[in-house]
């Protein structure tokens, strides 16, 4: 995720909860996870979710460059200015 991080620097921010704290365990609970998992929020509304071993990096950054309406390469966008 951190390479997902570096591209979409300004636009978006990730980030990571340790498994054993109370707030992993709750997202475990509340999203249906067996151990992890990945979700992706724009303001309120959920846009994105991967249980366990189907969190995919390129399946995030697709529905990451489609939700910020962005072209393929977002690198050269997340390096000459602000983000949407």
């Amino acid at each position: 995720m951190r390479v997902l991080d570096r591209e979409f620097q300004g636009t978006v921010r990730f980030r990571t909860v340790e498994h054993l704290e109370p707030e992993a365990l709750a997202a475990v609970a509340r999203y249906g996870f067996n151990s992890h998992g990945a979700v992706g929020y724009r303001g309120p509304r959920l846009f994105y979710r991967a249980a366990d071993h189907r969190v995919n990096a390129n399946d995030l950054h697709e529905r990451l460059r489609e939700e910020l309406g962005l072209p393929l390469d977002c690198r050269p966008l997340a390096t000459t200015g602000p983000g949407p």
